[in-house]
Order: structure tokens, then sequence, then C-alpha cells
């Protein structure tokens, strides 16, 4: 058995870097509207009114609210409305002052939801054209990313089998 293709088998399944769970924001929206069971469908029921491009997510734990609200840390663009967890949420802010103006707890009511999001500066992305045009290239950046490196790989797997075949 030869050893060498499995010596350089680990080598590159070692060089690759490993994905932390935690740090993915399955989120996609800069905007996002925390709720519960009761509140849920009222609160899409304001958003889908308005026509702003803002994510109702009904969460059923403080851990998992935590969680989310972590992500506002790390990302500069990330805006968040509670409208229950909110206890958690002002917990939450206690110890991250820094990010106040960027999570706002609101009462569970259509007003208070249109008041927030204007707070935040939400508007109607209804005309608006470049989250389309931004949305096409955060795509085909990545995937010509991956086309290129899995092409470099290609030609260096390929030398490599090619001078073994040679030799």
């Amino acid at each position: 058995m030869n050893i060498e293709p499995l010596c350089i088998l680990i080598i590159v399944l070692g060089l690759i870097a490993p994905v932390s769970a935690h740090g993915v924001d399955v989120t996609p929206e800069s905007t996002i509207i925390i709720a519960d069971e009761s509140t849920g469908v009222m609160a899409k029921k304001v958003v889908d009114d308005l026509g702003v491009e803002v994510g109702v997510y009904k969460f059923k734990s403080d851990s998992d609210v935590l969680h989310q609200l972590e992500h506002v840390i790390t990302n500069p663009d990330k805006k968040i409305i509670a409208i229950a967890y909110t206890d958690t949420v002002k917990k939450f802010l206690a110890e991250n002052p820094d990010v106040s103006g960027r999570v706002i707890v609101a009462g569970a009511d259509e007003d208070s939801i249109k008041e927030s999001l204007k707070q935040l500066n939400v508007t109607s992305s209804a005309g608006e054209n470049s989250g389309n045009e931004s949305s096409s290239s955060d795509f085909l950046t990545p995937f010509f990313a991956g086309i290129f490196i899995g092409a470099l790989v290609g030609l260096g797997i390929g030398a490599f089998w090619m001078k073994k075949k040679l030799s």
C-alpha cells in the first residue's frame, strides 16, 4: 500500500479551515424583529403593510434570543427590534450599552413597531433597485472565487498526477 497519497490527503484535510457554527448568522436581513408565538403574526402584518425589508422571527427561548443579540456586536449593520423577550433584551443592553442605538425594545402593538422602524431609519424598499444589484453581486463574488480556487487546485492535482504518471 502506497502511504504517500494518504499523507497528502491528511495534510490537505488538515489545512481546511474549520467553520464555527456560532459565527454563522442565519438571518440575512439587516433588520429583524424578535417576536414570539403571540406577537409574530401581528408584527409580520405591520411589516408587510409598510413594505419594508424586515424579517420577523419567532423565538422559543431566551437563549435563542441572546444568541441572535450577540450577532449585533460583530455586525455593525444589524438592527433589532424586540417586541418579545424584552427582559432578556434589556439585560443584554445593560451589559452592552454600545449597541443601544441598534437594538430597540418596543411594545407589542402596531404603533410602537412603526415608531421603532422610524427610529432605526428603516424605509420602504419597494422603489429601490440597489438591494437587488447588491444581492446579485453578493452571489457572484463567492461563486467566481470558488471557480478560481477549484481551477487552481485542479491544475495542481493534475500536474502532480501527470508527474507521477510520467515517472
